[in-house]
């Protein structure tokens, strides 16, 4: 058998180290006994010609071993009955030595000589030698068995290859339960299940050499049939298993694609109406990750994508997760509520807002969950509803998960998600006409993103509801798009502005009004033109005064002010959020509301303790 414990690290714990070095130091002593079992009673000729027949077999076994596993990491080669065969017939001492020879050959040539590859084959050795137990306490010698005792020769084939197949696992396992830290029960299941098939097909060979070469040793040339059937067999099964996989697998993120998620959902449902279960279904979308692949290119979004599936595939495992579209997953979590599946996903969130990511700039996603039968009763439904979820997730904000309810979600028609796309479209071209606008302007930073989280966090903090949470990050975000059609020489002036320049400028909220009429955004669009309006009444372009002024209006002027006297421009260096906090305060009543001011200054105390939390629970 070939289950190297090839998970191990070249690093060795302590533990496993020991382990390692305990499992060779039992292994020199069988070693030594049994060259001096050969070297006190010389083997005759036609003995010497059977060991070098089997070990020479084993030898070209074991140098071409089939996986069992899809990573190749857990292997079985035909080895096994050449060696099992030399035990029974020729004694252990010449099982333990052709063991250790063909292994220790066959690492050397793949690896050089490694301590890795000095346990796989100490493994080798100790597991030919426990091979001969059975008979030992049976009080049996198979070397002086007859071809008339078929029977007893069968029985110490078995048992000699159950004690093989059981000891080889033991020692494999526990290597692989140090290395990895799982438990030791669930490896020795894993690799019994994948390797006991095999060994009990090869022990009926086994039974089968022995019996043959006690007739006549040339009739052993008639197992070739079955060995190359067999090994045959072994590569069609394990080429079947990677081409399942392939077929079911996304080849970027090695999470399962939108065939397997379909089967299995389809698989996870029947289950949970036959057991009256639960299972609840998201479906995850990557905020803006078209902007990824457009500004750093499409390898950088290949391994923004590939970092999401592995947090994915940490939080749920591969079982569970999926990748079913360019930038959208899903996750099948069977036997977890709607309300644990939503804490589930927001911890997703929280992972995500900690991981640095290859293009330097943070990774949200919008999320939408539903459970079958609370929500949907089958299918096709719960598909259906969970894309509402997700589609009021997109509509809403964005980074954020929302668990289905009839009573919040509507599922949209055809023609209603047609014209909503439409709108979206256009609001994206908009977004790309902003970063234009911020590269044109006299700040060193994407002002608009700025002005936008800034007022998105004032909006929270005066307990708006979330749709108008959402309408003031949007304002944000397009305050300045008006100045777009701003000559240059004007908006990056370093000096002050003269009457007919000034009054260029101020068309500017005029002009993103028009801009955006039409869209259906309102009111967006309102607050964008009277974002300049002065609490007094002296701003601009209608002068209007106090709370005739809409409160999207106040927020952004806020928002752009703070953000304006806190940036690097290219006339003069950032000031501090003290001395702008100063000045909105003496400007309070006069050019802003108060009460915005003050919203700020709670929104980013928050997000400082926040943060400061954050460092001192990773320090």
């Amino acid at each position: 058998m070939s289950n190297h414990a090839s998970s191990t690290s070249h690093a060795y714990p302590p533990r496993l180290l020991r382990y390692v070095v305990a499992v060779i130091a039992v292994t020199v002593p069988v070693a030594v006994g049994a060259i001096l079992r050969i070297v006190a009673s010389p083997p005759p000729t036609d003995v010497i010609v059977g060991v070098v027949a089997f070990a020479a077999a084993a030898l070209a076994a074991e140098a071409k071993p089939v996986p069992l596993d899809e990573q190749g990491q857990r292997r079985v080669s035909l080895a096994f009955v050449f060696l099992l065969s030399a035990q029974v017939l020729f004694g252990w001492q010449y099982a333990v030595l052709a063991a250790l020879v063909a292994a220790a050959a066959v690492e050397v040539v793949e690896r050089g000589v490694s301590l890795r590859g000095a346990f796989n084959t100490a493994t080798y050795g100790l597991s030919a030698f426990a091979s001969a137990l059975p008979a030992f306490l049976l009080g049996v010698d198979g070397t002086h068995i007859g071809a008339a005792n078929a029977d007893r020769l069968v029985v110490l084939a078995f048992s000699g290859g159950g004690a093989y197949l059981v000891t080889n696992v033991m020692l494999v396992a526990v290597a692989v339960t140090l290395a990895q830290g799982v438990p030791l029960r669930r490896m020795s299941h894993e690799y019994m299940s994948h390797s006991g098939p095999a060994f009990v097909i090869m022990a009926f060979i086994s039974a089968l050499a022995v019996s043959l070469w006690k007739v006549n040793p040339t009739l052993e040339m008639l197992l070739g049939g079955p060995l190359f059937a067999l090994a045959l067999y072994q590569r069609y099964a394990y080429r079947t298993v990677l081409a399942v996989r392939d077929a079911e697998t996304d080849g970027l993120t090695t999470l399962g694609n939108h065939r397997s998620f379909q089967t299995d959902l389809r698989e996870a449902l029947a289950m949970a109406a036959s057991t009256r279960g639960v299972v609840s279904l998201a479906v995850i979308d990557l905020d803006d990750f078209k902007s990824i692949n457009d500004r750093y290119g499409h390898p950088v979004g290949d391994r923004v994508l590939q970092q999401v599936s592995e947090i994915l595939h940490e939080a749920f495992g591969a079982d569970c997760a999926y990748r079913v579209g360019g930038e959208e997953f899903a996750l099948i979590l069977a036997d977890r509520p709607g309300q644990t599946a939503y804490a589930d996903v927001e911890r997703v969130h929280h992972r995500l807002w900690q991981s640095t990511f290859p293009h330097g700039e943070p990774v949200t996603v919008s999320a939408g969950i539903a459970t079958f039968p609370d929500h949907a009763d089958d299918r096709d439904e719960l598909l259906k509803v969970v894309d509402a979820s997700l589609y009021w997730s997109k509509n809403h904000g964005k980074n954020r998960s929302c668990l289905y309810s009839d009573s919040v979600v509507r599922i949209y028609t055809p023609a209603e998600i047609a014209n909503v796309a439409e709108r979206t479209a256009r609001l994206r071209a908009a977004e790309g006409l902003i970063r234009v606008v911020d590269a044109k302007d006299t700040y060193a930073g994407a002002h608009s993103q700025s002005v936008s989280r800034l007022a998105e966090g004032i909006a929270r903090s005066m307990g708006l509801d979330l749709e108008a949470v959402e309408q003031v990050r949007l304002a944000g975000l397009l305050h300045d798009l008006g100045k777009i059609a701003i000559p240059d020489r004007i908006l990056q002036k370093p000096g002050k502005l003269d009457p007919d320049e000034l009054r260029v400028m101020r068309e500017h909220p005029e002009l993103g009004y028009r801009l955006l009429e039409g869209l259906g955004v309102s009111p967006v669009d309102r607050w964008i033109r009277h974002h300049h309006e002065w609490w007094d009444g002296s701003g601009y372009p209608l002068g209007l005064a106090g709370d005739e002024i809409p409160l999207g209006s106040r927020i952004i002027l806020v928002a752009d002010a703070f953000d304006a006297m806190t940036s690097d421009r290219v006339y003069r260096a950032a000031g501090t959020s003290e001395a702008a906090f100063a000045e909105l305060r003496r400007r309070s009543w006069a050019q802003f509301d108060a009460r915005v001011v003050a919203a700020l200054e709670a929104y980013l105390a928050s997000e400082s303790s926040h943060l400061a939390g954050l460092e001192s629970a990773a320090g």
